[in-house]
């Protein structure tokens, strides 16, 4: 099987089919996810298909983790603090897109109930409060969510060097990862988009992972927990 064809495999295998359901999903299905189903399916799937992820490309890409994932120069601790740094530019454009984008593209949707009622539920249950902020979060969320991000970008990458072909890699990876997003509204599409747009020009040219898990626990993380104190005020 020629590199084409492996890296194609790859993306069909771990990336399109969780995506494709959960669109599916959203556009079809008018019941919320439970508290219990928000914690334990970003764990079971979200590390299920990391573990698939890293096994494809070490046995079907037949490339190495740092090759795929982190072959840039840099170190822990300057990766931590770029981490944070693009959670501040994630968080600049938040309040951009709260004056600018929502305003322009209201959502006449209901509130989420889902993500209401497990902030409720975290703020009343400190042992469920753990869990969603440890493994949750940074497994079943950042981790899964980066780790598909960046594998999509490499396997399509890996099929032409051509810099307009990277480009519109981004643009497609940043479309699929928004509109996945859907039950977020329209405004939350384009929001999310734009966001994995400068999250994938970042990976683009320094090639290093650790900062796009650490911007994106922190970045969800922290809007979670500034609802939490609320409710539980």
């Amino acid at each position: 099987m020629n590199k084409t064809l492996r890296n194609i495999l790859a993306i069909s295998i771990a990336i399109l089919p969780v995506n494709i359901v959960m669109i599916w999903y959203r556009l079809t299905q008018t019941e919320n996810f439970s508290t219990t189903d928000m914690t334990i399916y970003p764990i079971i799937i979200g590390g299920g298909i990391s573990l698939l992820i890293i096994l494809l490309n070490r046995y079907l890409i037949e490339s190495s983790f740092k090759q795929t994932f982190n072959s840039g120069k840099g170190i822990w601790y300057i990766d931590i603090l770029t981490g944070i740094g693009l959670t501040a530019v994630y968080f600049i454009m938040f309040f951009i897109e709260r004056a600018t984008l929502y305003q322009w593209i209201p959502n006449n949707n209901p509130p989420n109930r889902e993500l209401i009622n497990t902030m409720i539920d975290l703020a009343n249950n400190p042992l469920l409060m753990v869990i969603w902020f440890g493994p949750v979060l940074w497994i079943g969320i950042a981790l899964f969510e980066e780790l598909s991000r960046v594998f999509m970008l490499k396997c399509l990458w890996n099929v032409n060097n051509n810099k307009g072909w990277h480009t519109i890699v981004i643009l497609l990876t940043s479309m699929l990862i928004g509109v996945s997003h859907l039950y977020q509204g329209t405004a939350g599409i384009i929001s999310i988009g734009l966001k994995s747009v400068v999250i994938c020009i970042y990976f683009y040219k320094y090639r290093r992972l650790l900062p796009l898990i650490i911007s994106h626990a922190l970045y969800d993380g922290l809007q979670f927990a500034f609802f939490i104190v609320q409710f539980q005020n």
